[in-house]
């Protein structure tokens, strides 16, 4: 009997000639470019249950896949805070908002959001009531109804609530920074910080990364972004009246008895326009 011994690893599979592919080559190398200048903000006590927080916005251009952030308190030395990934919707104003009670009907938020190559979705008029729809337009939060596109990244926003939060209503410019705040956005980071940090400056670093996770920018190579931070997200007297206050929910605290069972130094309430401080019927 005879036959061929063939040792076992040798065998390769056959030629095949290669297939073109649907698109465009990957280039899992590709410079990300660097991150857009970040939304930088601190938000009112609704937003951060009483919590000292920074929020930071960050996105980029179509190779941008995320970025670190590196925070430091004397512009020198970093030490590293979190991630945020692609997906945030960042752009501009493209024409002037003016000043309007809450709620605003009149006018239109006309915005580009070219640089992040973000979508905006309309909403109903209660996702714009219930603030659903929340937004960053130059320190003011704002919420819409409906988003009408106008031109490639460009939207129309009509039916607003101005001011909310406790925010104040302003005039905004053409080109002001403008961001939508989902509540799952991959992009939006959180940095909570101690009180010691109230009224210290502190500076950002944001090295970005490609959509393959490459390419990550050196530290020494980015621009450093700063704020100066304020408390603006505590409640000093760790009140859940206040926190419900300055988010415009109505309370209703019912008749007031003989009893005295506590009392607080409310001070200054920033209250929503439009809601209701019910302190019940004293004997």
């Amino acid at each position: 009997m005879t036959g061929t011994i063939v040792p076992i690893g040798v065998g390769t599979a056959l030629l095949h000639a290669k297939q073109a592919s649907a698109g465009a080559a990957l280039a899992p190398f590709v410079d990300p470019g660097n991150t857009n200048t970040p939304i930088l903000f601190e938000p009112p006590p609704g937003l951060t249950a009483g919590i000292n927080e920074m929020w930071v916005l960050a996105t980029g251009g179509a190779d941008w896949g995320g970025c670190q952030i590196w925070v430091s308190s004397d512009g020198n030395t970093y030490a590293y805070a979190g991630t945020s990934y692609r997906g945030g919707r960042q752009g501009v104003l493209t024409a002037a908002l003016p000043a309007h009670a809450d709620p605003d009907t009149a006018d239109t938020i006309s915005v580009s959001l070219a640089e992040s190559q973000g979508q905006l979705l309309s909403g109903t008029k209660a996702d714009a009531d219930n603030f659903v729809t929340l937004c960053y337009c130059d320190g003011e939060l704002v919420s819409y109804e409906t988003a009408t596109l106008t031109a490639p990244f460009s939207y129309n926003l009509t039916y607003l609530r101005r001011g909310l939060y406790g925010t104040p209503i302003a005039a905004h410019g053409s080109g002001m920074q403008f961001g939508r705040l989902g509540p799952n956005d991959p992009a939006l980071f959180r940095y909570a910080y101690p009180a010691s940090f109230i009224g210290q400056t502190i500076y950002l670093k944001l090295p970005s990364f490609n959509i393959f996770g490459q390419q990550l920018q050196n530290l020494a190579e980015v621009s450093a972004y700063s704020i100066t931070l304020t408390g603006a997200g505590t409640n000093p007297l760790s009140n859940p009246l206040l926190v419900a206050l300055a988010a415009g929910i109505d309370e209703d605290l019912g008749a007031v008895g003989t009893s005295l069972i506590g009392a607080a130094d409310l001070g200054n309430i920033a209250v929503a326009v439009g809601a209701t401080i019910n302190l019940g019927t004293i004997p």
